[in-house]
């Protein structure tokens, strides 16, 4: 019994009408809540609230839930939009309480959430929440869906300055509420700053007045004038007290309780003396034999005056791997740029590999711990301040003996004519060739062949004249992949040439020589042959009849 009157003193439902709509409203702390049935989409149903200077209501406590909660219950309607939205171009964060949406109020994110379903993931397209009720499908929670989706009602909040108690009527009457938000309602049990009250006393030719605007000691809220605004004995139904109604000389009559029992907010009824009847903790209050206890919520603690809660930084134990946000009782992880939430809630933090998107890098991709690095293939160079790939040009460095192609990547090797690439792909070797040919190519030497020579008995001769003339044997000129080699390509080549050209013409003077050496043994042998008598010298024969003639003379 105690519980359900105290529920009547904090939460009020009752159905108002509104702009020719009905309207479910209640009012507590400093803030009103307002169920409207229509069908619009969230957009709409945000400017409806915005419209009388609210907005979709959000849901950032358990406190706040249950009231949302039970005028959605009392409305019979299947869902509602809250103000709960997940804006386009941003992501849902798996890790966050709310999922990385946010309150159209603009406030706090907090740590409570009432998902019943993880939301749709997307970064794409907006998203908007609607609260269901309790009911045979299960607990009440949060649904997400799209935000032009046609929802049956919506839940709008209106904050205020202070509110006002219910207003003492004193005799008979009754009154209507008008409330900044513009809702009537036959009665509320806290009313916003700004309210209008329109009494109709019994009997009375014209309505009274009275609006909440005083402000009271502590920050409160009084209603001007503060009434009983119907005039009333307590002959009259009891003065409209629930027990006692006492009376003064001079005064108004006014209601009062009997022991064991206290006056009620509307100065009329009485409720059940309890300790914690007027909640005077911050959290939850309980009841102890002659007093009561504080209780706080989980991410909260008991401050020292025993009745307020202070939050608790969960980020001083360090419960996270790289970075801790406190919340309003809670807290909630994150994960340096690079790095993907993992392990239970989140709190753990795992390297993303980057380098599996396809568009990571033009040409190859290198994960490190929290970021990557492009690299290019052999062949290819990055561009100074981009991760672009472009061709190196390995001609620059002369690689090759001959000329040298660039293609995309590498360079190929083109031999001088007469030689042939070999398998490595750099070096040159000379074509096989023979003493003809090679003759033929210098273009200014005659190689000579002996096919046969005369040696006499006994003298020595010169060595055999071989049959023909072979060039040297074919010398490699190679060059090693790298520009040092690669730069002497052509000198070798250069040499390879001189090379061939002395050694032809040291043959072609040995032949020489040896031709010049055979004539000269074989005008040595024609004067051996000569007789011995070619030693004497002959007297040339004169004619006999004068020699005779002249020995007769003598």
């Amino acid at each position: 019994m105690a519980a359900a009157l105290l529920l009547l003193q904090l939460l009020t439902l009752l159905t108002a009408v509104a702009r020719g709509e009905d309207a479910e409203v209640l009012c507590a702390d400093t803030a009103c809540y307002t169920l409207h049935r229509a069908e619009l989409g969230w957009n709409a149903a945000q400017e409806r609230c915005q419209h009388d200077g609210g907005n979709l209501a959000p849901a950032g406590s358990r406190d706040e839930a249950e009231r949302l909660e039970r005028l959605l219950e009392a409305s019979t309607a299947t869902s509602a939009w809250i103000g709960l939205r997940l804006e386009r171009g941003r992501c849902v964060q798996p890790q966050e309480p709310l999922r990385g949406f946010a309150w159209a109020s603009s406030g706090e994110p907090g740590n409570y959430s009432a998902w019943l379903a993880e939301p749709h993931v997307t970064c794409l397209s907006t998203r908007c929440v609607a609260l269901r009720p309790a009911g045979p499908h299960g607990p009440s929670g949060w649904v997400d869906r799209p935000c032009r989706a046609v929802m049956p009602a919506f839940l709008c909040k209106f904050s205020f300055r202070g509110m006002c108690g219910p207003l003492r009527l004193g005799g008979p009457g009754r009154v209507s509420y008008e409330t900044p938000f513009r809702v009537r309602s036959p009665t509320l049990m806290a009313a916003p700053f700004g309210t209008l009250a329109e009494v109709v006393c019994e009997g009375a030719e014209s309505p009274a007045f009275s609006v909440c605007k005083g402000q009271l000691e502590g920050d409160g809220f009084a209603w001007h004038p503060p009434g009983p605004l119907c005039p009333n004995t307590c002959a009259h139904r009891n003065g409209g007290c629930q027990q006692q109604c006492l009376e003064a000389p001079g005064q108004p009559s006014r209601c009062a309780c009997q022991p064991g029992y206290v006056l009620g907010p509307d100065m009329t009824s009485c409720l059940p003396e309890d300790a914690c009847h007027s909640n005077p903790c911050q959290g939850a209050c309980r009841p102890l034999p002659g007093g009561f206890e504080c209780v706080c919520e989980a991410g909260y603690i008991l401050a020292p005056d025993g009745q307020h809660c202070v939050d608790v930084d969960e980020c001083l134990e360090g419960p996270c791997r790289h970075e801790c946000h406190n919340t309003a009782g809670s807290f909630f992880c994150s994960c340096q740029p690079g790095y993907q939430p993992a392990g239970p809630g989140g709190h753990d933090c795992r390297d993303e590999d980057e380098c599996t998107r396809p568009d990571a890098c033009p040409q190859l991709c290198l994960n490190i711990p929290g970021s990557f690095r492009c690299t290019c293939r052999a062949g290819y160079q990055q561009q100074p301040g981009s991760d672009a790939c472009v061709d190196v040009d390995e001609c620059l460095r002369d690689p090759c003996p001959g000329s040298c192609h660039n293609i995309p990547g590498s360079f190929k090797c083109i031999c001088p004519p007469g030689f042939f690439l070999q398998e490595d792909g750099y070096s040159c070797l000379a074509e096989p060739t023979t003493g003809e040919q090679l003759a033929g190519t210098m273009g200014t030497t005659t190689i000579l062949q002996t096919t046969s020579t005369t040696r006499t008995v006994g003298t020595p001769g010169p060595p055999a004249v071989p049959s023909g003339l072979t060039p040297p044997a074919p010398t490699v000129v190679g060059s090693e992949h790298s520009p040092e080699h690669g730069a002497d390509g052509p000198r070798l080549l250069l040499y390879y040439i001189l090379g061939s050209l002395v050694a032809i013409l040291l043959l072609l003077a040995f032949a020489l020589a040896l031709v010049a050496c055979r004539k000269r043994a074989a005008r040595q042998e024609k004067q051996k042959a000569k007789s011995a008598a070619d030693n004497y010298c002959w007297v040339p024969e004169q004619p006999e009849s004068r020699s005779r003639a002249g020995s007769e003379r003598r």
